[in-house]
């Protein structure tokens, strides 16, 4: 169980100190994706236009087909990577409008229960009734539950439970996401939302920096708690009461 005492926190809502230095982390990644997207995107997308070329050129039993889809494959994988930076990097375009957040939250739920149950992951809920509606960006929030939620299964991939909690305090709607997965190392709480830091072999290290910035543009925060092998608790603040952002 967490504690207040030795559990590792990172993000607490009000915690202005990292809020900025997080914000001014992004900036300076913003300055870099720009550059990064006008200096290669157009040569890849030659790139690809070419190798496409050679692949209706050639016949199934060819021996460069299958060298031309690996190309294909990977500059597909290297134009969706330049795309998850600019999404890290850049403020979203918020198209805000009132919805109901537990609807949005059993969406998630019924989008990974495949996954839930080949894990076997229990799953308990916490919803406060009479939940008043939120504006936000549907697509935009529904990808921030998402992204933390594929955390949590992802850190108990031999069992455990997931426990989602929703409640009001001070003009705030509150979401808890909560794990038993084996925890985040001390050494990593702190940059768990920096662009490209991941502890997974296979990890980008976007998602949970995206997620940052899509909250940060709602009016909201985003924390983090958590102690090795005892699990990790995400809270997501989002303004409850007001119009929360503009399109933009």
């Amino acid at each position: 169980m967490l504690t207040s005492r030795n559990k590792d926190s990172y993000g607490e809502p009000g915690n202005r100190k990292d809020e900025s230095v997080q914000s001014e982390r992004l900036a300076f990644t913003g300055r870099i994706a720009a550059s990064i997207a006008h200096e290669i995107r157009n040569p890849l997308g030659n790139v690809i236009l070419s190798v496409q070329q050679l692949g209706e050129a050639c016949t199934e039993d060819s021996p460069w087909a299958k060298h031309i889809e690996v190309i294909i494959r990977n500059t597909e994988r290297i134009n969706f990577l330049i795309t998850e930076l600019l999404n890290c990097a850049r403020p979203p375009k918020l198209n805000i409008q009132s919805y109901d957040i537990h609807k949005i939250l059993e969406n998630i739920l019924d989008s990974i229960k495949t996954k839930v149950g080949s894990q076997q992951i229990e799953v308990s809920k916490r919803f406060k009734s009479q939940m008043p509606l939120i504006n936000i960006d549907k697509e935009q929030i529904e990808r921030v539950f998402s992204n933390v939620m594929i955390n949590s299964l992802e850190a108990m991939p031999r069992g455990g439970k997931l426990a989602i909690t929703t409640e009001i305090e001070d003009g705030f709607l509150i979401v808890k996401i909560k794990d038993t997965g084996e925890g985040i190392p001390e050494e990593d709480i702190i940059r768990i939302f920096d662009p490209f830091f991941s502890n997974k072999p296979s990890g980008v290290g976007l998602g949970l920096s995206i997620t940052y910035g899509i909250v940060v543009s709602h009016g909201g925060t985003i924390g983090v708690e958590s102690e090795r092998n005892s699990g990790t608790l995400f809270v997501i603040s989002l303004p409850a009461k007001q119009h929360v952002g503009e399109n933009r």
